[in-house]
């Protein structure tokens, strides 16, 4: 938001916005216009019938202009389950709108209408987001529910309407934005949704959009929705009033006003950051990216990273140093100024996120850019510098494999600025990510339990949630937390000799692995069958996830990050036995495309006198795999659940 409000201030604009009507779908009569139900939804819960929007921007008594965001919507139910879940209305209100007016009705079948009273209207926080909730009254299968919000914003000039409620299919769908006629925007439709083009009436510019029949896109195991939801975004393009021919926010400003709210120091601020620096210690024949790993490294153990600012102070470097409390603006800025100290020099990148809208390089939508990365051209690497679980070169996996805005420095005539241009931004290599796992299991004894040595070796994005839990959770806590990790080979009480290696952050820059060891006295793998012994080998991989349904996909296949998953499991099997069905460890599940093998489940054995070896690759080295490819996904991933279900026959000789 402060990039977008850089931008704005540049901004004038002064205009009195006349009242104006023109297609007024958000009319709200007395009596309701009837709609006939699409065949298509008479088997649905729900449907909304109308989903309107409006925006407006319009100048107040106090000369100032604000932004009013209108909202019909009108919902028909269609049985139980659909009274159940539309009678309970929530409108979102953010903590810098006023709520002007909310309106809802229910429309029973035999057209009677049951007005929603005022005082029934409640003010709510959940999880910390301020709401008005109402109950809507009376309603019964075949009812329609109805209402309408206007809620006043302070002054914005990027949006987004997005369309998609409850997982009902919407059968009518609507916008509209009005502005004065001196401004232009640009308006783009995503995911179908077809924007006319602009239309001047009584001094006002209109634009509006629509679309029909929108399905519903249900949640599907690795997809994602919202980079498929239908939505209209909208954008100032430029002030009629100022200069016909200048072009208003786009990429080149936005590059010049970031590089100037983040690398733009005070002489006060470089002196506090090169004392600062000094704290670090830095080998002097260190390599680029130990100097990158070390800076990163203390700021973010001895800063108070938080994304809610606990002072006012959170964004000035002095007080940075001195209280260690920085918002995220500020930590950014201190780790920059830091890093080029040191002779370091980041270039800021706006990426896309492969779960979330992805950034549009032919349409400047500022309010998409919601996380800031680094990218070095030395190391050609990147880092996360405000979330402390990512340390450098790791990043978000959802950040890559995307495109990015890449803010790079230029310098003409000794002035220093900065360019925008869009690249990609890639993920680790494909076998830099991998949970690996070796396993030795002997029976006791008594024939009755089995002794379990385990390592579970994590490197690449695979550690990152681990190494950041042992960083940040008291050492007298790493025992409890290792057992949760290990009882996923098998349940027992009996956990001992455990170990962490490589836990510290500074094995990240060099993917030293994380290695988790421990040693298991289980009879949790065991069953007695006769005189025959049942050993549940494929659990010691853990519990899998599995994909059995027939429903038709829609969604792409969307893996977290390319990586790759190495396990053996060596068995000791007790004199006088034998494994009666050894063949059922063979699985050969691979998938091809013109790139080669990109997805497989392969796993085998060998046995060498009574020790029995099995070795399991399964690995993914794509990110995206197209819906088509769905039944091939299915096997690879149903292959490792199948895995799991195997149970070696130890038969008595």
């Amino acid at each position: 938001m402060r990039i977008i409000t850089t931008v704005v201030c540049v901004i004038t604009i002064i205009a009195a916005l006349p009242t104006y009507a023109q297609k007024n779908f958000m009319e709200w009569t007395s009596t309701p216009v009837q709609y006939t139900l699409s065949d298509k939804y008479k088997e649905e819960s729900g449907v909304v019938l109308e989903d309107y929007r409006k925006t407006t921007l319009k100048e107040d008594s106090d000369g100032e202009i604000y932004v009013y965001v209108e909202l019909k919507r009108r919902i028909k139910v269609l049985d139980d389950k659909g009274v159940e879940s539309y009678n309970k209305i929530y409108v979102r209100v953010s903590n810098d709108a006023q709520v002007k007016k909310i309106m809802a009705r229910t429309i029973l079948p035999d057209g009677k209408i049951i007005n929603m009273p005022e005082d029934k209207i409640l003010d709510v926080e959940e999880e910390g987001k301020r709401y008005k909730k109402f109950a809507m009254e009376g309603v019964v299968k075949g009812s329609e529910i109805e209402y309408y919000s206007e809620i006043k914003y302070p002054l914005f000039v990027f949006g987004m309407e997005y369309f998609m409620f409850n997982s009902a299919p919407i059968q009518h769908a609507k916008f509209e934005l009005s502005v004065p006629e001196h401004l232009f925007f640009d308006v783009k439709g995503y995911n179908g949704f077809i924007v006319e083009k602009d239309t001047l009436v009584n001094k006002n510019r209109y634009v509006y959009a629509y679309l029909d029949n929108i399905e519903p896109i249900k949640e599907e195991q690795y997809g994602y929705v919202d980079p498929h939801l239908p939505s209209v975004h909208y954008k100032l393009s430029y002030n009629y009033a100022r200069d016909k021919n200048v072009r208003m926010n786009t990429w080149s400003n936005l590059a010049k006003n970031v590089y100037t709210n983040y690398h733009s120091f005070s002489s006060k601020e470089i002196k506090a950051m090169e004392n600062f620096l000094k704290k670090i210690s830095i080998p002097k024949n260190a390599t680029t990216d130990q100097k990158i790993s070390l800076i990163e490294s203390y700021i973010k153990s001895n800063i108070n990273i938080t994304s809610e600012p606990l002072s006012d102070n959170a964004s000035e470097i002095e007080q940075i140093v001195k209280t260690k409390v920085a918002s995220n603006f500020g930590a950014t800025r201190l780790i920059i100024g830091v890093l080029e100290s040191a002779g370091l020099k980041p270039s800021i990148v706006f990426p896309s996120k492969r779960d979330d809208t992805p950034i549009d390089e032919s349409f400047e939508n500022f309010r998409l850019l919601n996380d800031i990365i680094f990218y070095f051209p030395e190391t050609d690497k990147f880092l996360d510098p405000v979330n402390i679980e990512n340390r450098y070169p790791v990043i978000n996996p959802t950040c890559g494999a995307t495109t990015g805005i890449f803010i790079k420095e230029t310098e003409i005539g000794g002035f220093k600025s900065a360019i925008a241009s869009f690249d990609t931004i890639p993920l680790l290599p494909f076998e830099s990510s991998s949970t690996d796992m070796d396993v030795t299991i002997k029976f006791n004894k008594e024939r009755d339990s089995l002794h379990i040595d385990s390592k579970q070796i994590l490197s690449g994005y695979s550690s990152v949630t681990y190494r950041f839990i042992y960083n940040s959770i008291p050492k007298d806590k790493h025992e409890d937390f290792t057992k949760d990790i290990v009882s996923n080979i098998s349940e027992s009480d009996s956990i001992t000799k455990m170990k962490i290696d490589n836990m510290d952050y500074s094995n990240v820059y060099d993917n030293k692995p994380l290695v988790i060891s421990a040693h298991i006295q289980s009879a949790d793998l065991l069953e007695s069958a006769g005189p025959n012994m049942l050993i549940k080998i494929g659990e010691v991989i853990g519990t899998q996830a599995q994909m059995y349904d027939d429903k038709k996909r829609k969604l792409p296949i969307v893996i977290q990050y390319p990586h790759d998953l190495k396990r053996i499991i060596r068995l000791e099997i007790p004199s006088g036995y034998k494994i009666k069905n050894l063949n059922d460890l063979k699985l050969n599940i691979i998938d091809k495309d013109a790139k080669g093998s990109t997805m497989g489940f392969i796993s085998d054995y060998t046995l060498n006198g009574n020790l029995l070896t099995i070795n399991i690759n399964e690995y993914y080295k794509e990110t995206y795999y197209p819906v088509e490819r769905i039944d091939e996904f299915k096997s690879v991933i149903n292959a490792a659940a199948d895995f799991n279900k195997i149970v070696l026959v130890m038969e008595k000789l």
